[in-house]
């Protein structure tokens, strides 16, 4: 579920000293439509092996690294022990300390369970608290609609 999060302050974003393991991938647009067309692409044992959680114009995947679709654009996301129910981008770290960010963001949108997905200049949060197994019909159906935007 995306919610949109005026910042209260500034986030920038620097690269981390050492990524973050892969736990997700975020896209979203032309990425995320060809994010789409891998995972169609995939085995049904790739596919059972993830969960995702889509949206207008966006699609985030969860599941073992070597698992997760490659495409052009896309945005890895990992998990940082001192704010495991957020997931940010795995080469990237906010100004914010995260277990900090992590706190303001449950604060500011109690609506939206967690765990969440913060990627930068994306003008929404993402929950992960629905996602789901990925039903080929169901991301081919999703595809369609989005490539008809």
């Amino acid at each position: 579920m995306p919610v949109s999060s005026p910042n209260l302050t500034t986030i920038t974003w620097r690269t981390r000293d050492l990524p973050l393991e892969p736990v997700g991938v975020a896209a979203s647009g032309a990425a995320a439509i060809a994010m789409a067309r891998r995972l169609l692409d995939a085995s049904d044992e790739t596919l059972a092996a993830l969960t995702g959680v889509s949206g207008d114009g966006f699609l985030i995947v969860l599941g073992p690294a070597d698992q997760l679709p490659w495409a052009d654009g896309v945005v890895y996301l990992g998990r940082d022990p001192s704010a495991a129910a957020l997931f940010t981008p795995t080469t990237h770290i906010p100004s914010v300390p995260l277990a900090l960010l992590a706190g303001a963001l449950a604060l500011r949108h109690p609506e939206v369970k967690p765990p969440l997905a913060l990627v930068p200049n994306w003008p929404a949060l993402v929950s992960f608290a629905s996602a789901r197994a990925i039903a080929r019909e169901t991301l081919a159906e999703w595809r369609r609609t989005e490539e008809t935007r």
